[in-house]
């Protein structure tokens, strides 16, 4: 049975998320797909833990995974950035850095070759 486009899309898309991190988890990769997908306008934690329905503590763990420091001296991925909401200081606003949307570029390019690929 021959593999489709949208299955070969998909593998292209997470072995680009393993490439960074062999260990990586899915609700890390959702969480970035989710901050990735604001496309520059700032998220908050909340909000994804509410749209992917995680817990507080899955949220957390998964966007800490793309800080600079997922925890004192155990370094994270440093592909986002988390400042406190202006609005409400209850919440961090979660934005992509530099290295955030090289990376979100990557993975739009693995998206982008599979459509290519079928026209």
């Amino acid at each position: 049975m021959a593999t489709s486009p949208e299955l070969r899309t998909a593998i292209r898309v997470l072995e680009t998320f393993k490439e960074i991190d062999p260990d990586i988890t899915l609700p890390s990769i959702l969480a970035f797909l989710y901050y990735a997908e604001s496309d520059g306008k700032a998220g908050n934690q909340y909000e994804m833990e509410q749209r992917l329905d995680m817990s507080t503590a899955t949220a957390s763990r998964a966007t800490a995974h793309w800080l600079q420091w997922k925890r004192p001296r155990v370094p994270g991925l440093d592909m986002i950035e988390s400042i406190p909401d202006p609005e409400d200081r209850r919440y961090r606003m979660i934005t992509l850095n530099r290295k955030g949307q090289k990376f979100a570029d990557k993975i739009k390019e693995a998206v982008s070759h599979g459509t290519k690929a079928r026209k």
